[in-house]
């Protein structure tokens, strides 16, 4: 395979040697979900099983919003939908206490189902410990790292402590949405089960007391829930569904559905979204960055690469999120429009990518979409694929490299690309491990390249200054419009 021909660019020595990720994808996170399978709950636990830095060992169910035969058998339907059917699901001890009113609602997953789920019992795991923390110790056994993420009451939890001690010293942390023993009053978790909770931080285990003022919280509003609704993956088409009845849009388009559990799994895995400080209670909440809260929900659902382990990260920059400030005029009045469609990978990958190749070109911008496009097939992080160029070494075509530089990782540097010869086609593979993937630019996209720089030679004239301009402006219509999923011709190869 001929090798490209390196271009003696000082600025490729600048942005690719120095902001150039060398993370390799990290270990996820080992957690156990605890929840009583509220609406938020729902939300949360699709928010954890959308995470790719989190591995769940086990979801057990508490009394809480749902009994726990019921929550478990929701938990299990949510959790098989979004393609987690491996991850035992656990009923927990019923509490012999009244029912809340908002039982019928949870039990039916929002009104959208007619049966009733506390009449059949979960699939079984195939774990064998007769009881329910039994069986949360034997998932457990083996993993010294484990966070429990407390969504419910924290009935289970402080079972676990009496009947399996070994085991809940295998929590390196508890994430627990609630308030402490003695605040007043009391957060309606605490107050559902208020001796377990005593139970549990008597016991001196790490607890990360998430008890937040719902004025501080993201709220699931009108604006959330349309946003979700007009995304095309699995996880967002449930949550849109789950939604969709009358009486949930109405206490939707009310404000009530504040973000209270969603906010513990997004302080999980976004460290940074609250400011706390150490308190006896567990942690004190100073303030708390609902945009960016908002924005990484919605990305999780989206599987932004941005939220993934193996993300770009800057080497020599704290971040690569650019202030608008920073940008070109006409590039901040984009900014906005490509930040929310195509997520803060994408963005930053055509940033750098333009920065390289010195002008805002349509085939690079295209070449930095393709490789995004690629990591996210084969679940690649930066510097973890070897990229075969199909672009040829002829302007316009061969700007696409550039782009598949940048957003890959795979650099001329590090021998990682590579152009295959005589071949000119808008289309480059992508190899990881066995896999092999071809992405080709679709051939209406190509047509409407042409005629495009074809107008603009007609109306300009060939590379005049006002054609630059004219290629700038349609640059960055493909730019923001683009969108990745939808332009590329995806072909599986044998490798």
């Amino acid at each position: 395979m001929k090798r490209m021909r390196l271009v003696p660019l000082a600025i490729l020595v600048i942005l690719i040697s120095t902001l150039s990720a060398t993370a390799h994808e990290a270990s996820p996170r080992v957690v156990v979900i605890d929840t009583d399978m509220a609406l938020d709950d729902v939300r949360a636990l699709t928010l954890l099983a959308c995470s790719d830095a989190v591995e769940i060992l086990a979801c057990v169910c508490s009394d809480g919003a749902c009994a726990p035969p019921a929550g478990a058998w929701n938990a299990r339907f949510v959790l098989d939908a979004l393609g987690h059917s491996h991850v035992p699901v656990i009923a927990g001890r019923a509490l012999d206490r009244p029912a809340p009113a908002w039982r019928s609602m949870s039990e039916s997953l929002a009104w959208t189902r007619s049966v009733d789920p506390s009449s059949i019992p979960p699939r079984p795991d195939g774990s064998s410990p007769a009881t329910p923390v039994g069986r949360v110790a034997a998932r457990v056994a083996g993993h010294s790292e484990v966070v429990y993420l407390c969504l419910g009451p924290l009935t289970n939890l402080a079972d676990l402590i009496v009947e399996q001690p070994r085991a809940a010293e295998r929590f390196s942390a508890i994430y627990y949405r609630g308030s402490p023993p003695g605040i007043t009053p009391l957060s309606w978790n605490t107050a559902r089960d208020p001796e377990a909770a005593q139970s549990v931080f008597d016991a001196g285990l790490p607890i990360h007391t998430h008890h937040v003022p719902d004025s501080l919280l993201l709220v699931y509003d009108t604006e959330l829930a349309e946003a979700v609704c007009g995304m095309e993956e699995a996880a967002a088409e449930l949550l849109c569904r789950l939604h969709r009845d009358e009486r949930v849009r109405s206490l939707i388009s009310a404000g009530h559905f504040v973000c209270w559990d969603e906010s513990l799994v997004l302080d999980f895995l976004f460290p940074g979204l609250f400011a706390w400080r150490p308190s006896s209670a567990g942690r004190l909440q100073l303030a708390s960055d609902t945009d960016r809260a908002r924005r990484s929900y919605l990305g999780l659902l989206a599987g932004d690469l941005s939220l993934r382990p193996g993300h770009r990260h800057g080497v020599t920059l704290r971040d690569l999120s650019f202030a608008k400030e920073w940008l070109r005029p006409d590039v901040a009045e984009i900014q906005g429009v490509a930040l929310s469609l195509h997520g803060s990978e994408e963005w930053n990958a055509v940033l750098l990518t333009n920065e390289l190749h010195r002008h805002l070109g349509i085939y690079s911008i295209l070449g930095a979409k393709m490789g995004i496009r690629a990591r996210e097939l084969l679940g690649a992080g930066v510097d973890e694929l070897e990229v075969s160029s199909m672009a040829g070494l002829d302007p316009p075509l061969s700007c696409l490299t550039d782009g598949l530089q940048v957003s890959t990782g795979a650099t001329l540097g590090r021998g990682a690309i590579a152009v295959i010869p005589g071949v000119s086609r808008p289309a480059a593979q992508f190899r990881k491990d066995d896999r092999l993937l071809q992405l080709e630019i679709r051939d209406d996209l190509v047509a409407r390249i042409r005629e495009d720089v074809a107008n603009c030679v007609d109306v300009h004239g060939a590379l005049t200054p006002a054609y630059w301009a004219a290629i700038r402006s349609l640059a960055l219509a493909y730019w923001r419009d683009v969108d990745r999923k939808r332009v590329f011709k995806e072909l599986w190869l044998e490798p």
